[in-house]
């Protein structure tokens, strides 16, 4: 089972007001998203599940239309440079989104299953994050988390190297940062961005004393994902083209296996 883009396209273009670019920009990511959360979701023992940054709602809503049996939560403050993804979900029905911050998330039922892409990277406080979303987890569940890794000094929202810290990289790149704020309608998106990387992530779980692991088999369904999302190739800019010269010359192992580079993106399952 997996989303049909031309399908996604069809149905939801109207939402973003015919933006073919903002659509694109939303729907090659629900397809990823999908993909990689999918055989979490399918068990017929999952039965409650928590979207943490629900967006607009695309990914909530197919997937509550794929399992209307199980019973689907978002959360999402609509803060951090996406003001503008709410005004998308309110045009879906029945889409059950809190408009809270997970932090202020209140639920009397716990959940079998817990998932966020891309959103890890605006959490202020990533300690605070793993404690309450793993106490918001049943006996036995799971928190899905897939987000960039800083371990590797690269900015993908803004495309940007990272000088040496998130400060000094605002000094350097501010016009590109500010032009790309204002381009995007995504005011205070920068300041909203924790450059932790998964180093700093392992640190937080082992003080917490929780299970975990991370799938490294992501980097090559990354890589692989550059070839053939030409949206995602085009937003990734030089970070594409390397990563493509690096495939097409059978260095990408050597690189991530074994010199241990680290990998600009990462998926972390967390279970109780």
């Amino acid at each position: 089972m997996q989303l049909n883009y031309k399908y996604l396209n069809k149905k939801y273009l109207k939402y973003f007001n015919y933006n073919k670019e903002y659509c694109n920009f939303v729907l090659t990511d629900v397809i990823f998203s999908f993909k990689e959360l999918n055989k979490f979701i399918k068990p017929k023992n999952i039965k409650s599940i928590l979207e943490i940054g629900s967006g607009t709602g695309v990914l909530l809503n197919e997937l509550k239309l794929l399992y209307p049996k199980k019973k689907f939560v978002g959360v999402d403050p609509n803060e951090s440079g996406f003001h503008n993804y709410e005004k998308i979900s309110k045009k879906m029905n029945k889409l059950n989104i809190v408009k809270k911050s997970v932090n202020n998330f209140k639920s009397k039922k716990k959940f079998d299953l817990i998932f966020s892409t891309n959103v890890f990277e605006h959490v202020k406080s990533q300690d605070k994050y793993i404690k309450k979303t793993y106490n918001l987890l049943n006996k036995n569940g799971k928190n899905i988390i897939i987000c960039p890794n800083y371990d590797f000094p690269y900015e993908p929202h803004f495309v940007l190297p990272i000088i040496l810290n998130k400060r000094i990289t605002k000094i350097i790149f501010r016009n590109l940062i500010y032009k790309h704020e204002k381009k995007s309608g995504e005011k205070g998106l920068w300041d909203g961005i924790n450059i932790n990387g998964k180093k700093k992530v392992e640190k937080i779980l082992k003080l917490l004393k929780i299970d975990y692991k991370f799938d490294h088999s992501i980097k090559d369904r990354m890589i692989d994902r550059v070839f053939k999302d030409d949206t995602f190739k085009k937003r990734q800019g030089i970070a594409a083209l390397l990563a493509i010269f690096c495939k097409l010359i059978y260095i990408d192992k050597l690189m991530f296996n074994i010199l241990k580079i680290p990998f600009p993106y990462m998926k972390l399952i967390i279970k109780k």
